[in-house]
């Protein structure tokens, strides 16, 4: 029980609140459930899912890219021409850790940050379309754990869909989005090797 003062205090804040018959409690709160069932869940994230391995691959095999590695290559056979080994070295280095990094992110989970920045207009497009608030990799399970697959949309195709890519590298984007990827700690293992 409580004592005195504490007990006076607690009757009197029971008779300020409004007495309802049971029937009307249900009513209300019946009536207010329904009424929050059919707001918009306005507080829902709308996340742009992607596969990484198709970004990756597409920005990649594009044609930036490859202008860019091929006046590398360039740039190394004419250091290894004029006897810099230093150069050479260098750059084969710089080469080798591209393709290792190119081929966990096409093969496998790796992320792709230097990907989506080539096509961060593209993004911003996408964003606009479709009222994504961000994006994840689909292959991203700790960021995806927490968002519905109701509050997810794919945007791969949005993001490559103008990229000046040939029909064979189409096929290709399609062949890998088709299959699993490779568990990234396989794949890192294969690289460490150089069988990936």
């Amino acid at each position: 029980m409580l004592a005195g003062n504490a007990q006076k205090n607690r009757l009197c804040a029971m008779q300020l609140l409004p007495h309802f018959p049971a029937h009307r409690c249900a009513a209300l709160l019946a009536t207010l459930g329904f009424a929050l069932s059919v707001l918009p869940a306005s507080a829902a994230e709308l996340v742009g899912v992607y596969d990484s391995r198709v970004i990756a691959y597409a920005c990649f095999g594009g044609p930036g890219h490859q202008a860019t590695f091929t006046a590398l290559m360039q740039e190394g056979r004419a250091a290894k021409d004029r006897g810099d080994a230093a150069r050479f070295k260098e750059i084969d280095r710089k080469m080798k850790a591209e393709q290792k990094s190119i081929h966990l992110q096409v093969f496998s989970t790796a992320p792709c940050p230097d990907a989506l920045a080539t096509l961060s207009d593209r993004v911003e497009t996408v964003r606009r379309e479709t009222g994504i608030t961000r994006l994840v990799s689909k292959w991203d399970k700790d960021a995806l754990k927490h968002v519905p697959a109701a509050d997810r949309i794919d945007v791969t195709e949005s993001l490559v869909h103008d990229l000046p890519l040939t029909e064979k590298q189409r096929t290709v984007m399609r062949e890998i989005a088709a299959k699993e990827p490779l568990p990234l700690w396989k794949a890192k293992a294969l690289a460490a090797i150089g069988r990936l």
